[in-house]
């Protein structure tokens, strides 16, 4: 075992409300990067060519499992080795991770090329969509998705090491050259081609940003000839999260190829512009909670009454940021849509939003579900439940859009993500803890979730006529942010376990600050702080 260095004891002790500090603040700069984008592109493409662009992207998606499977097995792997004092072992097993996932990438995004565009024919067989060459669309699309895969599991190697400060700095480069490179080629080549090669270079120079960040993790370490322990701790972990992960890709990408086969590409635009929103909005959850990942991953040894309290105080803080963080959108979403990218695509697509926000709201009861379970090695559950959400998504999307038409789209995704929180809840009593009874199950994770979409459905019906500018938008999203978060804080305090869960993140969150204030104070012992 190699002696730790100052940087990694650093990184290790590094608090939770701090990682999830610095996450927000990636989050932050995605979310702009995110939004600041789509209505100059729909403005300069059109509606049709954005949501071929956004078929084209979802044909791509299942690509992405490469990176992100690699990663949650690098942080899992690389978190777990370093609470050991294992320091050496988990830069073995980043670097070959990152062996790994160059190969394996590169084999995958050339099988892409050769089988891409006759998947987008036979998406689009009844477009006009389906007479045009969508060779170079897929070369370009495939050379951003390959590096891609490259910073998922370089961001990976920070996370497991807690450092998301360095998430935070490699999230800021990389929105500024997402504004930049987008908007940059968009603009200048007004097309489906020019459009594409802004994703991709932006996704090239975001993995530049990683590797200058990171490069400092391999320059002194190196891999010897035997990486079969280390490869094989990956895939033992991979497997299982591989088919979940696949299965969940396609489940939140049916939507999209359903309606590309039965409706418009600019139907598809339509609703790849809401689907932007909504993501963006729910990737401040995940930010917020996959810090709990590898904090999760440290506790193996702890005692189960220990990791229970520690799980019932983080799924109420993850379904009540949710809940606070999104419900607003929902109830905003026509007169967002109507600033953002005009009252022509806000009258037509109001509902879907406002549908896509509620599954974001109700999703966010699975995420700490997720992140226990695989820390703690529990990967066939999770596939079991994903393949589940993901053969219902795909059952019910088909149904309810060929049934009612492109109006019901996002429906299915609403009905199976709701039918997946309940089996979670399930899940967690049966095969974690047993004492999770009724009454937690409604303060950590349904009380907040309820209120939050309680709260969306009632607010949506009003007019919001008044809000006329971005200034007037922003006002109502902060008065309905407190309203949602005054509401689900009175919905726990009204039962015991919400009061202690209360009491608890309180106290945790005041010792944070307090540790964080006095450690910048120079000269004061632990015996002088009272710590």
């Amino acid at each position: 075992m190699s002696k730790p260095r100052s940087g990694d004891r650093g990184e290790a002790r590094s608090s939770l409300l701090g990682n999830s500090s610095w996450n927000l603040v990636a989050f932050v700069f995605t979310l702009i990067a995110n939004l600041a984008t789509v209505p100059f592109v729909v403005r300069w493409i059109g509606l049709h060519n954005f949501g071929n662009a956004g078929i084209v992207i979802a044909v791509t998606a299942p690509l992405t499992l490469i990176g992100t499977v690699l990663g949650q097995a690098t942080v899992r792997e690389t978190s777990t080795r370093t609470g050991r004092g294992e320091y050496s072992a988990a830069f073995h097993v980043a670097a070959v991770a990152l062996k790994t996932c160059l190969i394996t990438s590169a084999i995958s995004c050339a099988g892409l090329v050769l089988i891409g565009p006759w998947l987008m024919k036979s998406l689009t067989s009844s477009d006009a969509s389906s007479s045009q060459n969508f060779t170079m669309p897929f070369l370009i699309a495939a050379t951003g998705i390959f590096a891609q895969q490259i910073s998922l599991v370089l961001q990976a190697i920070s996370v497991g090491r807690q450092n998301f400060k360095n998430v935070a700095k490699a999230s800021a480069w990389s929105s500024f050259v997402t504004i930049l490179v987008t908007l940059g080629c968009t603009w200048f080549v007004p097309t489906l081609n020019g459009y594409l090669l802004g994703f991709a270079g932006s996704l090239v120079l975001s993995t530049l940003g990683w590797l200058l960040i990171t490069r400092h993790i391999f320059r002194d370490e190196h891999v010897g000839p035997k990486v079969g322990d280390e490869l094989n701790a990956l895939l033992h972990f991979g497997k299982w999260q591989g088919i979940s992960q696949l299965a969940g890709i396609f489940g939140n990408q049916m939507d999209r190829y359903v309606l590309a086969s039965m409706a418009p590409a600019a139907v598809v635009g339509q609703y790849n512009i809401c689907n932007r929103v909504q993501e963006a909005g729910y990737i401040a959850t995940i930010r917020a909670c996959e810090v709990l990942f590898p904090r999760f991953g440290s506790m193996s040894v702890s005692s189960e009454t220990e990791r229970f309290d520690f799980f019932l105080a983080s799924s109420w803080v993850n379904a009540a940021f949710g809940a606070i963080m999104l419900s607003p959108i929902a109830i905003l979403s026509r007169p967002l849509l109507t600033l953002w990218v005009g009252r022509e695509t806000a009258d037509a697509a109001g509902h879907l939003l406002q549908v896509l926000i509620l599954g974001g709201v109700i999703g966010c009861s699975y995420n700490v579900f997720f992140y226990y379970a695989a820390s703690m090695g529990k990967n066939a559950i999770v596939t079991i439940v994903s393949l589940a959400y993901s053969i219902m998504t795909v059952i019910f999307s088909i149904v309810f859009i060929g049934y009612f038409g492109p109006i019901a789209a996002g429906t299915g995704l609403l009905v199976a993500t709701i039918i997946r929180s309940v089996l979670t809840l399930v899940m967690i009593r049966r095969r974690f803890f047993t004492t999770f009874g009724g009454e937690q199950m409604f303060a950590s994770t349904v009380g907040p979730t309820v209120v939050g979409s309680v709260l969306s459905l009632v607010f949506y019906q009003a007019e919001f006529d008044w809000i006329d500018n971005w200034f007037l938008l922003g006002f109502a999203y902060v008065l309905f942010f407190g309203i949602v978060g005054m509401a689900i804080v009175l919905t726990a305090m009204s039962s015991k376990t919400g009061r202690i869960i209360l009491s608890r993140i309180y106290s945790s969150v005041r010792s944070a600050i307090t540790v964080r204030y006095f450690d910048r104070l120079p000269g004061l012992t632990k015996h002088k702080r009272g710590l």
